[in-house]
């Protein structure tokens, strides 16, 4: 059995309420910005089907529906997607795995560059993760449920931390505290 991803708790946590199709679904998930913003609608069908198969969702075809198909697919939760789904939510909720965008590893090679390209690559994420917190800031300030608010100020939080680790580095390297590694050459040497 494949293991379930967070896309599928939101699936299966909305679920929870009631049948539905995947238009309705997705219709949801786009109108709460940037909380979901990794869950398309492609994912969203392909994880219905992927639950569906695992016995998670039962799936039932109603016919007379407009478009090409001529039906829609409903799907509920079933017993074993209840179960699935407290089971993801407790896991989620006491687990904490940080994410790796690839940032890690580029920093370990920042040195690599010399130091006015380090610096100037920093200011522009610095600059990007602002422009997303505004961004993030004005999309989640319509969220009004308590438990909507939470998760968002959790995803605010975490873009504070980026632009504290962000503005944090630039003034490292700013003073002077670039250090090349003394075993690696100059990016120019290094390809001629």
């Amino acid at each position: 059995m494949v293991p379930v991803s967070h896309k599928a708790l939101l699936l299966l946590g909305l679920l929870r309420r009631g049948p539905m199709t995947g238009y309705d679904l997705n219709r949801i998930v786009r109108s709460h910005g940037p909380l979901y913003a990794d869950l398309k609608k492609a994912n969203i069908y392909h994880l219905l089907d992927r639950l569906a198969q695992q016995g998670h969702l039962s799936i039932t075809v109603e016919s007379g529906a407009p478009g090409p198909r001529g039906e829609r697919l409903i799907y509920e939760m079933t017993a074993s997607g209840r179960e699935v789904l407290f089971r993801l939510l407790r896991e989620a909720i006491t687990a904490f795995e940080p994410s790796d965008t690839g940032l890690a590893s580029a920093v370990v090679f920042l040195s690599e560059l010399d130091q006015d390209e380090a610096l100037r690559l920093l200011q522009l994420r610095r600059d990007v993760v602002r422009d997303r917190r505004t961004r993030a800031a004005e999309e989640l300030s319509g969220l009004s449920q308590p438990l909507s608010r939470l998760a968002g100020d959790h995803q605010l939080a975490l873009i504070d931390a980026e632009l504290a680790w962000v503005t944090e580095a630039i003034a490292l390297i700013k003073p002077g505290g670039w250090r090349r590694h003394p075993a690696c050459p100059p990016h120019d040497e290094a390809a001629g």
